[in-house]
């Protein structure tokens, strides 16, 4: 045998081995990623409420989409976790999240989710249970629940009423007394806090950090990430007229748009129209693809790109007072798509409640 005859039969096995290896870590790669859907429900069951209810069948068909292995439903602690130690997650990690404490989670939701054996966390404010409001749950109830491993109590505040609209002082004691009540009830102040009505402003979120809540969730839509600031998260939220099976599939398939330098920092909006800015990872292509809807004109808004990754969104129109969110979509690789949304507030806005 020639020398290289011996080198070549010596080298195979280094080759094979480095091309398993990278292989494999390219698998890695594809498994795992920084980002999870959140999802948001209120109601169930509650035709009477359409804006904040869902069908039964609706919810049962969202819950048989999620039973696919393709699928990995967790707790919404566990993401915040992985999200704090910058750790990856397997793709499509999927959250369960349903706000304040109505009956029919008790006598609707909670047997569903129980019997397909998935965690879900329950933000309750704590003075519509205090005052016995009709249509919710008991602290009893709430208490039975609490006992299921399966279920986890999430920070709604106490009055569940605009933060906003609150003084800081007002706002901290808020959250201060839900924290009791949680505590005096339930043994435990929750850590991860899910905005009244999706509002909130840098102030609240500093506010919130300073009280020792680890996160906090809005109302818009968008897919969660590690990337993004922590007291201020996305959540897909899911009601009759938007519940079709397509859509929560879609969104069950999203990935987040790996965004940075995100600008304005504060979604309280103080130059109307917004300025609305943010730096997409260069590893993401075509960018030319990307649409961004604002939720209160009926077209997509004016993209520039600068420097190839620099994304600016211009508005030729106000927005207007209350909630607004613009949502900025794009196809992504294995036909999942790119979402990246953000909420705008501007004050003076009378929404009816959730």
């Amino acid at each position: 045998m020639t020398g290289a005859s011996l080198f070549r039969k010596l080298l195979a096995p280094v080759l094979v081995g480095i091309y398993i290896f990278l292989c494999s870590f390219a698998a890695l790669a594809e498994e795992t990623e920084d980002s999870a859907v959140v999802i948001m429900y209120h109601r169930f069951g509650e035709d009477k409420y359409p804006s904040t209810n869902i069908t039964l069948e609706q919810f049962r068909a969202h819950i048989e989409e999620l039973k696919q292995e393709k699928y990995n439903v967790v707790p919404l602690s566990e993401i915040i976790e992985a999200f704090e130690n910058k750790t990856p997650l397997p793709t499509r990690t999927v959250a369960i999240t349903i706000d304040d404490a109505y009956l029919s989670i008790y006598e609707n939701a909670w047997p569903i989710l129980r019997e397909a054996g998935f965690p879900f966390t329950l933000f309750t404010s704590s003075e519509p249970v205090d005052l016995k409001v009709d249509g919710y749950m008991t602290w009893d109830q709430i208490r039975e629940m609490n006992q299921d491993p399966l279920v986890s109590i999430g920070h709604h505040g106490h009055s569940h009423e605009h933060l906003l609209r609150m003084t800081p002082g007002q706002v901290k004691q808020d959250l201060e007394t839900a924290s009791a009540r949680y505590k005096a009830e339930l043994g435990y102040v929750p850590d991860i806090l899910a905005y009244p009505f999706g509002e909130y402003s840098a102030e609240i979120e500093e506010l919130a950090r300073s009280l020792g809540l680890k996160a906090g969730f809005g109302q818009h839509s968008g897919t969660a990430s590690s990337r993004l600031d922590i007291f201020a998260l996305p959540r897909f939220a899911f009601n009759e007229k938007y519940a079709t099976l397509s859509r929560f599939r879609l969104i069950s398939n999203s990935r987040a748009l790996p965004v940075r330098d995100i600008l304005p920092t504060d979604p309280t909006v103080t130059t109307n129209p917004p300025l609305i800015g943010f730096t997409v990872d260069k590893s993401v292509r075509g960018l030319s693809a990307m649409s961004c809807f604002p939720s209160h004109l009926d077209k997509a808004a004016e993209l520039k790109l600068i420097g190839g990754n620099r994304v600016e969104i211009r508005f030729d129109k106000p927005f207007p007072k209350g909630r607004s969110r613009v949502n900025c979509t794009m196809p992504g690789p294995g036909g999942r798509w790119y979402w990246f949304g953000l909420p705008f507030f501007v004050p003076g806005g009378t929404e009816p409640a959730n």
